[in-house]
């Protein structure tokens, strides 16, 4: 479902939809929405936001198949990316970590040398328990086995789970991390309006959330863009069950070889043989020589 139903009988987007994630957050309007998010994210206010792919609805059809990510540079040139991932990614921690070294490395160009690289963060807002902490937010440094000392400041990558917020349980929200927690997590209209009601941001964003919501091009979009992520897993799963039968199929034929070799070797006849496996003597001869 792409979206909820109020008691108002309006209709709202998910912000766990990537593309409703990027409309709400990746806008030069909506960067100080941006920056209220981060902020609560890493614990660290981000100034001077430089938007690096400003998201333009025109300019969606050619980017739909992709993955949605915001990216952007702060005022001290530190870069961050973040995005959404509402579905369960195995390997969601390993294409961060490439996502991570791909945009570390790209700011290396030619004619600068390797201090003008900048700390990089990389923050994935996942829609479903993935670590088995119960903090809020997952963050991750290069250090010392031992010492636990940083070799820099430059690696940083951050997880924060918003499947798992405590919100059904009524609880008092007393800072910007839980409001953002449960706004975007949220499954019901009165999950919204609890986490717009705690934070100036979150409600600002709320009311955003109404407007695009409204919009037929942002809804068929949204709907467009859960549909393509539908059949991204359906392809996934077929796959692997295709891979699963392939194996299974492997598995017997080297099964019947190897009945086939330890027949001859006992002294079968190789006519014998090939009417038990259904093989010609031919065949037979090929797998046993």
């Amino acid at each position: 479902m792409a979206g909820i139903i109020t008691s108002h009988s309006q209709y709202l987007l998910f912000p766990q939809n990537d593309f409703v994630f990027k409309v709400l957050f990746g806008s030069e309007e909506s960067k100080h929405l941006l920056s209220s998010l981060l902020g609560s994210i890493t614990g660290e206010q981000k100034s001077g936001i430089t938007l690096k792919n400003p998201f333009l609805l025109r300019n969606y059809p050619d980017e739909k198949e992709g993955v949605l990510d915001i990216r952007l540079t702060t005022g001290n040139g530190e870069q961050v990316f973040i995005e959404m991932q509402a579905e369960r990614h195995r390997a969601i921690h390993k294409r961060m970590l490439f996502y991570w070294a791909r945009a570390y490395g790209a700011q290396l160009i030619k004619g600068k040398d390797y201090d003008s690289l900048k700390r990089t963060t990389g923050i994935c807002i996942l829609g479903h328990p993935w670590f088995k902490d119960t903090e809020p937010v997952c963050c991750f440094h290069a250090l010392e086995k031992s010492r636990y000392e940083p070799i820099c400041i430059d690696f940083e990558l951050m997880f924060m789970q918003v499947g798992n917020s405590n919100s059904k349980q009524g609880i008092t929200y007393n800072n910007e991390l839980r409001a953002w927690r449960t706004f975007l997590g949220a499954e019901t209209e009165e999950e919204m309006i609890m986490a717009a009601e705690a934070s100036e941001a979150v409600h600002e964003a709320y009311n955003k959330l109404k407007v695009i919501s409204q919009d037929p091009e942002i809804r068929a979009y949204s709907e467009a863009r859960e549909l393509w992520l539908i059949d991204q897993t359906i392809r996934e799963n077929e796959a692997r069950r295709e891979g699963r039968e392939e194996g299974r199929e492997e598995g017997k034929e080297e099964a019947i070889r190897e009945m086939i070799i330890n027949m001859n070797k006992s002294g079968m006849p190789i006519e014998s043989i090939a009417a038990i496996a259904n093989l010609s003597p031919e065949e037979i001869r090929k797998i046993v020589k």
